[in-house]
């Protein structure tokens, strides 16, 4: 349904870049990409993987000649990293002075160029999306402005292109603040006014502050509208069966509702154990995955289980398992029973569990029939002892029986009151895990036979699997039903021994926990589990605290919902015996499943987290920025100052057809996020918990390895595909995505202990999209039809990209560069702005990011001068320092590609401090000692703050390119150099070896 392949995907960019139509035929020959002469893309039904293989594999080849292509075309990139405005800001100083060198153009030796538009790509990452988003829009405006007729947005700045306008505008003052020939450009100018972007006034009276926490109360109610019913109802569910065993004390003879309530639990149970019989490896019959062994024999067996438990607390029930006992043959036991009455029962019980489990393997063979098997075992899985088989699981059964009526006879001993309530009490929260606990050591004896069995090895490592995922639904019966039936009565007793107070105090702890827990998780110093130091250090660190917090928080609210029900069930009890009041029950049962529905299908999870809020800001400050004041006074909201012109659709910032130089340059914007994979079955990406996504006016989607097939959607209508993925996605929303930086999921900082509360209180910034794959049918919809499911996904760590609906988040939760992409794309020179909150300079974002360019696309970077990045000025009266600012990095696709593929060259920027810094940045140091790694959590800048970001990157810029010759001409000429002679020299001054 029109999905694209990665070599599909970079071959279509290839055609873009060259301003070529989509969408044409192979052909086999690599060549050049000039303008008037272009390659054909790959066939739609290409044979080659959609994704790259590991180093250690070879490259598929048809996708290694889109490689060589893009290596040949000599693409340039511009990458700016993520970290909050503080990056915006910092990024802003780099670009304009990349904008006002001068160079010798690299497509035309004699003509001299402003350095920007030398890049054919423009990268962005979080913060980096914000000022990368902003001169997209810019440029988009410029363009489109003067066929309606209105003013520039670049008005008292230049005449001339599109492209001429912008990039001369971007660059009126120096570093030290100096005005140009020109006021500041409007747009820039804008940008200043809005650095406070969340909340643009800082008054507590402010309209727009309280308009934001209106917006949040406003979401958070609506959220909870959609979260908070299912959870009630799943304590009222709970209480239901509680009740029910109740009641089942009071049944003292048969109806026929009661005998078909007793069928149901021998008809699962049967089903269960046969279809494990079927299942086992000794067996080899059908042979089925993990989700079919939950469906088939966990999911029947606890409902049997369940079941069997409310059958055995009537007398009836009781009574009845007597009789079919003696119709069959073991009247003997009655007499026995009157005199030994506990040896009597496990005597019984071992009996049923023989029968039970004899029958069970008699009916194993119809699973065959079911799955479409055959029942005749391969050879390796023929057992060796056929009569021995059947026997261990005879023994097998015993023990489960004998078990199982050790634990009614338990259940009978710890009711010294002779209290039904007390009783259903002890068997709801202790009866099912019992029967659970008794199938478990039936497994395990019936493996002790393994000897005698076939397929041994498989056999245990079935056995423990199987036996794992049963203690898993043990302890989570365990400790839900204990809080739901247990917290009522634990509540009155500690009412009645510390005081009426004491309850309402700790739930109010509870609460505090839940915040504490949410602050620490969305703390920058949080790590994720994988990250945590070894030792003592790693059970005391602030995720564990804040997963403490967390469960410390959803027990409580678990048991305030139990004794808000019992309270309830008090005031409607019929009459003054206080019998169960099961109207009430299938009355709230009913309402709360319309209301789940309707809630469902009505409210949209992304527009009603605080994406929507975060986006309109961003899009406000710094994309309504780029639009001349007067013409977006005509069309904004007056009340509230938003204005959905603000942001253009994502599609429309490429003119398909039109070569992107000269009078039409525009870099192609690649927005990267991260897809989240929190439960991803490639198990190599537990540690990454996500994979790369971008958004781009071409394509969006993931080249990721975790898609075999295609991955990527056209963001515009096509033949194949004829509506827009994500319903028209605007520039504005893909870097909200791209910014997304707190959410339940995050990637490899995401810490499945704060998920539940960060969902629960809407603390969640990420975007649902359709999977873009090409199966899904959903590709064109803008949120998820029903989104309670992708709710709990999001709420229990459980996003993947199996689903129908994947989860977008900042992509500095996968790599935070832009990096990746650009390597990815074979481009030969990429520029690096790197303003990343790293005051330790532990390049931990550099160093995630060669490390995956290596592990997924096996390109190594040798880097030059690193070590010199790390002297920083600190406090006066330190020495200045005259070291550099940046590093020099080698590309090595020719490792990678082998053939005649080109290097590349990295210049890699980072924001430091060394004392040269002009005044007015030193000034703003001294007065904050964080500067420049002030924590991205501050998106509330102050127009100092923003101006010595931008001035500090602007100074890094100018004083690596007047190292690298870039200020000076060629004496015989008068020719600026090129910007890749000035990148040459610069890795010749820090020691590296220049390139010829």
């Amino acid at each position: 349904m029109g999905a694209l392949n990665l070599s599909q995907v970079l071959w279509e960019e290839r055609r873009a870049l060259a301003g070529a139509p989509l969408g044409f035929p192979p052909e086999t020959e690599v060549q050049p990409l000039p303008a008037y002469a272009l390659a054909q893309a790959p066939p739609q039904s290409s044979p080659s993987p959609g994704t790259l293989p590991p180093p250690t594999d070879p490259v598929p080849e048809q996708l290694l000649t889109v490689y060589e292509a893009l290596n040949t075309d000599d693409r340039w990139a511009l990458c700016l990293s993520g970290g909050g405005i503080r990056s915006a800001a910092f990024a802003l100083g780099i670009l304009q002075r990349i904008a006002a060198l001068e160079v010798t153009s690299k497509r035309h030796d004699k003509e001299t160029d402003s350095a920007l538009r030398q890049f054919e790509y423009l990268s962005t990452v979080s913060g980096g999306g914000y000022i990368g988003s902003w001169l997209s829009a810019w440029l988009y405006q410029q363009r489109r402005l003067p066929r309606r007729g209105a003013a520039a947005s670049t008005s008292k700045v230049s005449q001339g292109s599109t492209p001429d306008c912008v990039v001369s505008a971007l660059n009126r003052r120096d570093s030290r603040g100096q005005l140009g020939d020109h006021e500041e450009a409007e747009p820039i100018s804008n940008l200043r006014r809005n650095s406070h972007f969340l909340s643009p006034s800082f008054s507590s009276i402010s309209p727009d502050l309280w308009s934001d926490v209106a917006s949040v109360l406003r979401n958070l109610f609506l959220n909870w509208v959609l979260l908070v019913p299912p959870m009630i109802l799943a304590v009222l569910v709970t209480k239901a069966l509680y009740f029910a065993l109740i009641d089942a004390h009071t049944i003292t003879d048969g109806s026929k509702w009661f005998l078909v309530v007793m069928t149901i639990p021998t008809l699962c149970l049967l089903a269960s154990l046969s279809f494990s019989v079927a299942n086992r490896p000794a067996r080899g019959w059908i042979n089925v995955s993990q989700p079919r062994f939950l469906l088939c024999d966990l999911t029947p067996f606890l409902v049997g289980a369940a079941l069997l438990v409310f059958v055995l607390q009537s007398p009836y029930g009781l009574a009845t398992l007597s009789d079919v006992l003696s119709a069959g043959g073991f009247g003997f036991l009655e007499q026995f029973e009157r005199d030994h009455l506990a040896a009597a029962v496990l005597i019984r019980g071992a009996i049923l569990g023989v029968i039970f489990f004899l029958v069970s393997w008699a009916l194993a063979p119809l699973w065959t029939f079911i799955f479409g098997k055959s029942a005749r075992p391969p050879p390796a899985a023929r057992p060796k002892h056929p009569r021995i088989e059947p026997f261990a699981w005879g023994i097998a059964g015993a023990a489960f029986g004998l078990l199982s009526a050790a634990g009614l006879i338990f259940l009978w001993s710890v009711n010294p009151s002779d209290s039904a309530a007390t009783a259903a009490g002890f068997a709801c929260v202790l009866g099912l895990p019992w029967i659970v606990m008794a199938r478990i050591v039936a497994d395990v004896i019936y493996i002790s036979f393994a000897e005698f069995l076939s397929e041994v090895d498989v056999g245990l490592e079935f056995q423990a699997r199987s036996s794992g995922l049963f203690t898993l639904a043990y302890l989570g019966w365990l400790l839900w039903f204990g809080l739901v039936v247990g917290a009522p009565p634990a509540a009155s007793w500690i009412e009645s021994q510390l005081g009426s107070a004491t309850v309402p105090s700790l739930a109010a702890g509870g609460g505090l926990s839940g915040l504490l827990s949410i602050i620490l998780g969305a703390s920058s110093k949080t790590k994720a589990a994988a990250e945590q130091v070894s030792g003592l250090r790693q059970y005391l660190g602030l995720n564990t605290l804040a997963a403490v917090a967390a469960a410390i928080f959803a027990a409580v609210l678990v048991a305030l919902l139990s004794i808000g029900w019992d309270a309830a069930f008090k005031s409607f009890a019929s009459g003054a015996d206080g019998h169960i009041p099961w109207t009430m029950v299938f009355v709230a049962g009913i309402v709360l499943g319309v209301l789940i529905y309707v809630a469902s299908h009505i409210l949209s999870i992304n527009r009603y987290s605080l994406h929507g809020l975060y986006r309109n800001r961003l899009v406000r400050a710094f994309l309504g920025a780029s639009r001349n004041e007067k013409e977006r006074d005509k069309t904004k909201n007056a009340f509230t100052d938003f204005d959905g012109r603000d942001s253009p659709l994502l599609q429309d910032l490429w003119e398909h057809g039109v070569t992107p130089t000269g009078a039409n340059w525009k870099p192609l914007h690649v927005i990267s996020g991260a897809l989240n994979l929190v439960s991803s079955k490639n198990l190599a990406w537990q540690e990454r918990m996500a994979a790369p996504f971008t958004f781009s006016p071409l394509h969006c989607g993931s080249g990721s390895a975790v898609f075999s097939d295609g991955a990527y959607r056209t963001t515009y209508a096509t033949a194949d595909q004829p509506q827009p993925y994500g319903g028209k996605l605007t520039l504005g929303t893909a870097m909200a995505i791209s910014g997304a930086a707190v959410s339940p999921s995050m990637g490899y900082n995401s810490s499945p202990g704060v998920a539940f509360l960060m969902a629960l209180f809407n603390v969640r910034l990420g975007w649902w999209l359709a999977n873009p794959r090409g199966d899904n049918p959903y590709y064109s919809e803008v949120k998820p039809t029903n989104a309670l499911r992708p709710f709990f996904m999001e709420m229990f760590g459980l996003t993947s990209e199996t689903e129908r609906w994947v989860y977008l988040t900042d992509g500095g939760h996968f790599e935070n560069l832009g990096l990746y992409e650009m390597v990815r794309r074979r481009c030969r020179v990429i520029v690096v702005s790197d303003a990343g909150c790293d005051p330790d300079y532990a390049f931990e974002d550099l160093g995630n990011a060669l490390r995956k360019i290596w592990i997924d696309l096996g390109v190594r970077i040798d880097l030059h001068g690193l070590d010199l990045l790390k002297k920083r000025f600190k406090e006066r009266p330190s020495p200045a320092k005259e070291d550099p600012y940046w590093a020099i990095g080698d590309i090595l696709y020719s490792e990678a590609d082998g053939g005649k593929s080109q290097d590349g060259l990295l210049l890699y920027f980072k924001s430091g401090l060394h004392g040269t810094e002009p005044m007015g940045v030193l000034s703003y140091a001294i007065a904050h000692p964080t500067f420049p790694h002030e924590t991205t959590l501050n998106q509330f800048f102050t127009e100092s703050q923003f101006e010595s970001y931008r001035a500090l990157g602007y100074e890094i810029a100018e004083r690596a390119f007047e190292a690298g010759g870039g200020l000076s001409v060629d004496a015989k000429t008068g020719a600026p150099p090129t910007f890749l002679s000035i990148i040459k020299n610069l890795k010749g001054g820090i020691g590296g070896s220049p390139q010829p």
